[in-house]
């Protein structure tokens, strides 16, 4: 340093400032350990927020089954719950865009790379995590005073949606709900002791780590404020709204679709009633009594086809029983079952054959299936619904089925299929299996297709081994011995030698598929050049 009345050297000057540098540095140096905790804080208040958006889900679908049970009274402030939903979602959606900009922009990531390695590694990903001047120049843009860049368009949106928010609201709650909210009007005091507004608080000179588990903490508070006034807006609505202005007996049948020698099952309930009261009913002669509020139906079910039925339910008043009229219907069917192959009307060995099994009024679940007759022959369901049957020899074989009902298990029918060999498949060079053909196409195609002419089935297969003879004049040349489907660099060597009117024979074609290996069904095909 210079002596008090002398004026300091360039060199002195340099060397104070580069005092002044190191001493700001040691400053705002932060450990390894304090940036660690940031980014566990802020992996905690994702995780956090996830479990918030959840927990608020849930109120919103509560309030949806209200307005679902009740629109007349549910629906103006089911409404403004759909608005809140909507306002809060666009500023999370927000806020996060901001969180993956402002590591965007320190790390120099496109934000596409950003989002998908927080998601894979959480802000362990973040590589500067204790960068400072990037941040606050995405955040303050310059400024001294925070009046440029992403933290004052923050306030603003905040500052927006809060005051949405409140005009949503019911006015008993408004008070409660702007004490939830962000302030982010007033002055806040750094550790020095100087007054900051909200963003340069918040956002100036903050490491990259911090400003992360800022804006989690952001979202954390403004969902939970959607969380209170969401309940605020459901609790205002009074008990009474719930109830409906008109009493009905309700029929609620286990099932209208009956099969003969079953029972008829149903509950009989008032709407809207208290399940504590205790009902009596009158109904085909019989004089039932129930309690819970629930009335309980059962019927033989003797008779075939569509079977009505009316009553009387009586509930308790103080001022004595009230009655109220009710009515129902259901359908007694024969016992049936529905057997049908998918694909066609046989079973092929080798392959999966597709098979459904239906039987009106029955639960898939509640159906029994077996398979009986060939040998080996076996029958799983897929997980759709349907079934795969298998079949390993020639001849017949019968599918079985059965309904669990109740405590027993009552047979609905059988079908008989048959069981053949899968046919054997042609091996064309494109669409040609023999006659005149250009070099062209031949050189073209690269080798061989299998089809399965004038067969549904879905079966894939490929050519296996085959051989080659070409005959440009004279005697033929040696068969050369080929595999698969393409043609060997030698075959496409000599096609392309080949002149008008040069034959080209295949023999011993062979092919595999599900079903194993076989000859084709055109073991030989002959082609001239034309």
């Amino acid at each position: 340093m210079a002596a008090t009345n002398c004026p300091e050297t360039p060199r002195q000057r340099m060397i104070t400032m580069m005092y002044l540098v190191y001493t700001a540095m040691l400053a705002l140096n932060v450990s390894a350990e304090i940036l660690q905790s940031f980014i566990t804080v802020g992996d905690s208040l994702e995780v956090t927020n996830n479990l918030l958006l959840s927990k608020t889900e849930s109120a919103y679908q509560m309030f949806e089954n209200a307005y679902n049970n009740n629109q007349g009274k549910v629906g103006p402030n089911w409404e403004k719950a759909k608005k809140v939903r909507i306002a809060t979602k666009e500023i999370l959606d927000y806020l996060d865009e901001i969180k993956y900009g402002v590591i965007s922009h320190t790390d120099g990531k496109p934000v596409a790379e950003v989002k998908k390695l927080i998601k894979e590694q959480g802000f362990n990903a973040i590589e500067k995590k204790d960068n400072y001047d990037a941040p606050t120049y995405y955040f303050c843009a310059g400024t001294e005073d925070g009046s440029a860049g992403k933290a004052i368009e923050i306030k603003k949106k905040i500052d927006a949606y809060q005051e949405q928010m409140l005009k949503l609201c019911d006015d008993r709650f408004k008070p409660q709900l702007k004490k939830v909210q962000i302030d982010t009007k007033s002055m806040h005091k750094n550790a020095a002791g100087q007054e900051l507004n909200w963003q340069m608080y918040n956002f100036y000179h903050t490491v990259l780590a911090a400003d992360v588990v800022i804006l989690n903490k952001l979202k954390s508070e403004i969902e939970n404020s959607e969380y209170d006034l969401i309940n605020s807006l459901y609790s205002s609505i009074s008990a009474d709204d719930f109830k409906f202005d008109m009493v009905k007996a309700r029929v609620i049948p286990k099932s209208t679709y009956v099969m003969q020698g079953d029972s008829y099952e149903a509950d009989v309930i008032v709407a809207a009633y208290d399940s504590r009261s205790q009902l009596r009913g009158d109904v085909r002669g019989q004089n039932i009594v129930g309690d819970s509020g629930t009335l309980k139906l059962k019927f033989g079910a003797g008779a075939l086809g569509p079977q009505k039925y009316k009553g009387t339910v009586y509930v308790k008043r103080e001022t004595g029983e009230i009655p109220y009229d009710f009515e129902g219907e259901y359908f007694v069917a024969a016992p049936s079952v529905t057997i049908s192959a998918t694909k066609m009307n046989v079973f092929y060995i080798g392959v999966d054959n597709p098979v459904s099994v239906g039987a009106p009024g029955v639960n898939s679940k509640d159906l029994v299936v077996s398979i009986s007759g060939s040998n080996g022959a076996t029958i799983r369901p897929d997980g759709s619904g349907s079934y795969i049957v298998n079949v390993k020899t020639q001849g017949k074989c019968t599918i079985n089925a059965a309904a669990r009902i109740g405590n027993k298990t009552q047979n609905l029918g059988s079908m008989e299929f048959r069981i053949k060999m899968m046919p054997k498949p042609t091996v064309k060079i494109g669409t040609y299996s023999g006659g005149k053909i250009a070099k062209e196409t031949l050189l073209a195609m690269k080798g061989f297709r299998v089809d399965m002419e004038g067969f549904d089935f879905p079966v894939q297969y490929n050519v296996t081994t085959y051989k080659v003879m070409f005959y440009a004049g004279g005697d033929g040349e040696a068969p050369i011995q080929g595999r698969g489907n393409a043609f060997t660099p030698e075959m496409i060597n000599k096609i392309q030698k080949l002149r008008r009117g040069n034959r080209i024979f295949i023999d011993e074609l062979r092919v595999k598929g599900p079903d194993g290996e076989k000859a084709a069904s055109n073991q030989s095909m002959v082609f001239t050049i034309q």
